[in-house]
């Protein structure tokens, strides 16, 4: 999973946790996290308008508070039109949606700029509103076993096309929905989302078979190993499947509790 989306997924657990217990949010950056940023949209005051801009996702979160937010939720499309663009920055379109105590919705794309003196980078999230979505929440329901029906058939496409190291990464995200344990998470590794511990062998199995990027990915060399078998169509359609369900898996184990 790119860096963006998984960002999106800490934030959103962080404060959808902090709002349940009422407790402080607690999100600790990644090192490669270098600034982020949150810009609100220009609030009514008695004498003009005043725009906000916090500095970190603790001062984000209390902001949000003191405006009145009653829950939070992940968006991300579970389609794109061009799957070889996923390799870049800004690219997966996902952002953090806000559900506010006026009924009002609004959301917060992130744009990832990356600082090579610092040699990390600065996300800066912008508020937009949300116009399609007054007072509406979004759910998600559980997409197990349409997850594993998908890992099944790619998984064994991907021998079909000599790419053995790709078959291996579906069918251990297809064994940690069977049952399989998960890897054990130990001190000094990237953090996982603060999401229900029964909600982990999914979010674990799509992060896993998250394998659209670049160079080295399922979009550099596997389509041409599959046109050299007449199978262009089965990988084209099996890999639209995969993305649909991986994001569908990710957004029910970040949202749906």
């Amino acid at each position: 999973m790119n860096g963006e989306m998984y960002q999106i997924c800490r934030i959103t657990a962080a404060a959808k946790n902090a709002l349940k217990t009422g407790a402080s949010i607690q999100y600790e950056p990644l090192p490669y996290e270098k600034c982020i940023g949150f810009q609100f949209l220009p609030e009514k005051k008695l004498f003009g308008t005043k725009q906000v801009k916090a500095k970190g996702v603790e001062e984000w979160y209390v902001h949000c508070c003191k405006k009145g937010m009653r829950d939070i939720k992940m968006m991300l499309p579970i389609q794109v039109k061009d799957r070889n663009v996923l390799g870049f920055s800004n690219t997966s379109q996902s952002a953090l949606v806000c559900f506010w105590g006026n009924s009002q919705v609004s959301l917060f794309f992130p744009r990832w700029e990356f600082d090579s003196a610092q040699k990390g980078w600065d996300i800066r999230y912008t508020e937009q509103v949300c116009k399609d979505l007054p007072g509406m929440k979004f759910h998600f329901g559980d997409n197990t076993e349409d997850f594993k029906a998908i890992l099944e058939k790619i998984g064994r496409f991907a021998r079909e096309i000599d790419c053995g190291n790709f078959a291996d990464i579906f069918e251990t995200s297809l064994s940690y929905l069977q049952g399989v344990s998960l890897p054990e998470h130990r001190p000094g590794q990237i953090p996982l989302p603060q999401i229900p511990e029964s909600h982990l062998p999914l979010f674990q199995a799509a992060s896993r078979a998250d394998v659209f990027g670049a160079m080295g990915s399922w979009n550099d060399s596997p389509p041409y190993m599959a046109h050299e078998k007449g199978m262009d169509e089965e990988y084209g359609t099996l890999s639209d499947g995969l993305l649909r369900q991986l994001r569908l898996a990710v957004l029910y184990a970040v949202n749906g509790w």
